[in-house]
């Protein structure tokens, strides 16, 4: 794994402004880890995604991003076309077999058959899966079923499984065919969970304003908060859902632990590293994890959450909603 770079301004800010917010007890719904050994025909130097990092690697960040934390993950498979899918989703079920209450993601994509997903979520107890948009042929603007086949939300649905999603197209969950599809996989497969990452890819507020409304109604919908630095997005969340359906999450390593911030301006957002020099202040930029947490540490003091509040979005939100899918699973 790469050596993290933890530097005294980022305890400064953890120490003052974090360190009393974080519960003991953190259950991450949203993190990746990744082999080399399984790039199949992936070419070039490992950039990106492909950072070597392993479970335990996972508790050496966290020892250091979360000082006297207990940790527990949702593993969500690394998708990039081209990869050694089979073999990442082998690998991933084996190292998460080191904490039992942790769970993993298999790593989808449209080319799987029904039969195949159901034996290896049956062989690795798979909590869940996990497609991406990078697997259509317009990642942009491509609708679920584009990356996620029907037929593998009726398998999520027969087997009682969870559904991590990224949406896709530019509007996110403002988007009516994301809305429609939705509302309509949610009717025809009850017994699928969904969980719409990145605050339902509200990275952008503007994208929940309205969304908001409609997506509290609909069934089996929950949410992770990895990555997104808008404040706004985490109060609109946290003031009109059911604050039991949002989970704490923080893509880490690769954006969770990127130095910089998830910047919004007009409809966009896009990653930003910070000035090198300013004159009028320290220039030097944190984790992007960080920069989640303080957003959501302010939410948390604007809507007067409790502490038994907090600690249900750190941990006993994911906990309960594992219980709950397993639960069902066996009704």
């Amino acid at each position: 794994m790469g050596t993290i770079d933890y530097r005294d301004f980022d305890r400064d800010i953890w120490e003052r402004e974090l360190e009393d917010f974080v519960p003991a007890v953190v259950y991450d719904m949203h993190t990746h880890i990744w082999s080399e050994a399984h790039k199949g025909s992936l070419t070039g130097p490992p950039t990106g995604l492909r950072w070597e990092i392993d479970y335990q690697d996972h508790l050496a960040w966290a020892a250091k991003l979360y000082p006297g934390r207990e940790m527990h993950y949702l593993v969500l498979g690394t998708p990039m076309p081209g990869m050694d899918a089979a073999g990442h989703n082998d690998w991933m079920a084996a190292e998460m077999e080191a904490d039992p209450q942790s769970e993993v993601n298999m790593m989808v994509t449209p080319e799987m058959t029904p039969d195949y997903v159901a034996a290896q979520v049956k062989k690795h107890d798979f909590f869940g899966l996990k497609p991406y948009r990078t697997f259509a042929p317009d990642p942009a603007n491509a609708r679920i079923r584009d990356f996620l086949p029907e037929s593998l939300i009726e398998v999520a649905h027969d087997m009682g499984l969870a559904i991590t999603m990224h949406l896709s197209k530019k509007t996110g969950p403002a988007d009516p065919e994301n809305i429609k599809d939705l509302q309509y996989y949610t009717e025809q497969y009850p017994r699928a969970q969904w969980i719409l990452a990145h605050c339902a890819r509200a990275f952008n507020a503007f994208m929940m304003e309205e969304a908001i409304h409609i997506l509290k109604e609909i069934p089996n919908i929950w949410y992770d908060t990895s990555a997104v630095n808008d404040i706004y997005s985490h109060f609109l969340l946290m003031k009109h859902e059911d604050r039991k359906r949002v989970m704490f999450g923080s893509d880490n390593i690769v954006a969770g632990c990127a130095r910089g911030k998830y910047i919004t301006y007009g409809r966009a957002w896009e990653y930003y590293g910070g000035f090198p020099d300013l004159p009028h202040c320290d220039p030097t930029p944190t984790f992007v994890i960080y920069e989640q947490l303080r957003q959501e540490r302010q939410v948390a003091d604007m809507l007067g959450l409790t502490a038994d509040e907090i600690e249900d979005h750190f941990s006993r939100n994911a906990i309960r909603f594992i219980k709950q899918v397993k639960t069902g699973r066996d009704s």
